[in-house]
């Protein structure tokens, strides 16, 4: 499997994603990579594969940033196949759609014209994913205590 880009997406200013004194970092590689990660557990290579792509986003990071040599703690790869086994998403998918030429694209987690009806997803936000899932889901709390008369209580 090749990429052309990988983007990185740092959470250093976000209090909790990750302990003190560290930072949580995501990296996402854009393209229709399911039949390569299907192939790869079906013959055996998933996890080979997995450690691969690992490296190879390490080494691209180190190379980029050079402070994050040898401070990497902890790693995981999330594939297509990861998100179609706990989320039930068609072919892994873990973004909204977005045609050739579109920006970012966004989804109010509030509908103006529908009331008592909130959204929260890894699918709600560019580029999606696990950190769009509890953003939007605070969100969607805020609203709903906004929308309820309850104070909303949360640490970040």
């Amino acid at each position: 499997m090749t990429y052309n880009s990988v983007g990185f997406n740092s959470y250093a200013g976000v209090q909790g994603y990750a302990p003190d004194g560290c930072t949580a970092l995501t990296a996402a590689l854009i393209g229709d990579s399911y039949g390569f990660w299907k192939e790869c557990r079906d013959n055996g290579t998933y996890e080979e594969e997995k450690q691969r792509v690992a490296e190879a986003i390490i080494r691209e990071l180190n190379r980029k940033y050079p402070k994050t040599k040898g401070r990497i703690a902890v790693w995981d790869v999330a594939t297509p196949l990861t998100y179609e086994r706990y989320l039930g998403s068609f072919k892994g998918s873990w973004m909204s759609l977005m045609t050739k030429g579109e920006g970012n694209v966004s989804y109010p987690c509030k509908p103006e014209r529908i009331q008592n009806l909130y959204f929260a997803g890894q699918r709600l936000l560019s580029p999606g994913g696990l950190p769009v899932a509890l953003t939007t889901g605070r969100t969607a709390a805020q609203y709903l205590c906004l929308d309820h008369d309850v104070v909303f209580q949360g640490n970040w």
